[in-house]
């Protein structure tokens, strides 16, 4: 997921304004004691409700950080009529209220979310060690953004970057996101993962060429049938921000040394197809399709895989590819089946930035 955080010009009056976030925790402290009072009343039951409705607000800091990121794209006007959509650094109105508001709901309901979901675990929580439900879902995606919050809170107080970017340390920084992905996946999961399709795929040598034929697609036909039919509809001139910033970030890996460039193709051709895979086709789609069925739970992780990348002139590609990593998941009945196509796609495309 695409990180949004403010430059080092915004940092201080941040600091200044951070009252305002630090009195909002005691309308939740408010919230917490109004609800968790009362005598003769099932206390599970309120732990539960507790941990819903804070885990609720926590998703709601989710979706308002897709709308920074998307907040944060710059629209410039290029020849031909065309727009081109780059990320800029500058924090507008908007952006800063979105950051706020980010903030707000990734770190002040976990005050109250964390201790009712661990009393929550510890009971007979509905689904929890049999199935992968809705309610789960919601559960580690809070978890993810509280952490995702944090990180936010400690870029406020601490420089940002907190390692130079021709470094190591800039290497992983870069992929926090992923890291978080995979540490709430393995520790929610990490006795059962064959829940969210960590198990055998069914068929393996169809798999393998249908992962071929789907690489090959999304090499020479995607674009063509997709992508630049509807930039062309749309204006958007083809150039994507969010391509051009990884095809930076791997040249300068590799202007840091042998070393670093391996790092950053293990990282993003191996590491982030599995964390991204576990998010939202191993948690999500797994939840969707038991919920809505195959068809919306394989379209509602794609349209949402989609939209966390934050990039308008690619949104249609990524959906597509999105679907068919959910299709091979659902198909094939293992994660990965989606990680083998990702970790193709993502390989391929990062060693030919590696040697352009």
């Amino acid at each position: 997921m695409s990180c949004s955080f403010p430059g080092k010009e915004q940092q201080d009056v941040y600091n200044h304004r951070f009252y305002f976030v630090t009195g909002s925790f005691f309308f939740f402290l408010r919230i917490g004691l109004y609800h968790m009072r009362g005598e003769g009343v099932n206390i599970h039951r309120r732990w539960e409700r507790m941990a819903f409705i804070t885990g609720l607000l926590v998703l709601l800091g989710y979706i308002s950080n897709v709308g920074l990121g998307f907040s944060s794209l710059k629209w410039t006007a290029v020849q031909e009529g065309k727009w081109q959509i780059v990320s800029s650094g500058q924090m507008t109105g908007l952006s800063t209220a979105l950051f706020f508001v980010t903030l707000i709901l990734s770190i002040f309901p976990a005050f109250f979310y964390v201790p009712s979901l661990i009393k929550t675990i510890r009971s007979e929580f509905p689904g929890w060690e049999s199935s992968v439900s809705m309610r789960y879902a919601l559960h580690y995606f809070a978890l993810y953004q509280i952490s995702y919050g944090v990180i936010l809170t400690m870029h406020i107080f601490l420089p940002y970057p907190w390692f130079p970017e021709q470094s190591i340390g800039g290497i992983f920084e870069a992929f926090l996101p992923q890291f978080m992905m995979a540490v709430f996946g393995f520790l929610l999961f990490y006795h059962r993962l064959h829940d969210i399709g960590f198990t055998r795929p069914v068929k393996i040598g169809q798999m393998g060429f249908m992962v071929l034929v789907f690489y090959l697609f999304s090499a020479f036909l995607l674009d063509r049938a997709i992508t630049l039919p509807i930039a062309n509809f749309f204006g958007f001139a083809i150039d994507s921000w969010r391509e051009a910033q990884i095809s930076g970030e791997v040249l300068q890996a590799r202007n840091v040394g042998l070393l670093a460039g391996v790092l950053e193709i293990l990282l993003i051709g191996l590491f982030v197809p599995i964390a991204e895979e576990m998010m939202f086709r191993g948690v999500l789609q797994t939840a969707l399709v038991k919920r809505f069925g195959a068809i919306a739970g394989v379209v509602g992780s794609g349209l949402i895989f989609a939209l966390i990348h934050v990039d308008p002139v690619l949104f249609p590609s990524i959906f597509v590819m999105g679907v068919m990593l959910g299709w091979m998941r659902h198909y094939y009945r293992s994660i990965w089946a989606s990680v083998l196509f990702h970790a193709l796609n993502n390989t391929i495309t990062v060693l030919i930035y590696f040697f352009q």
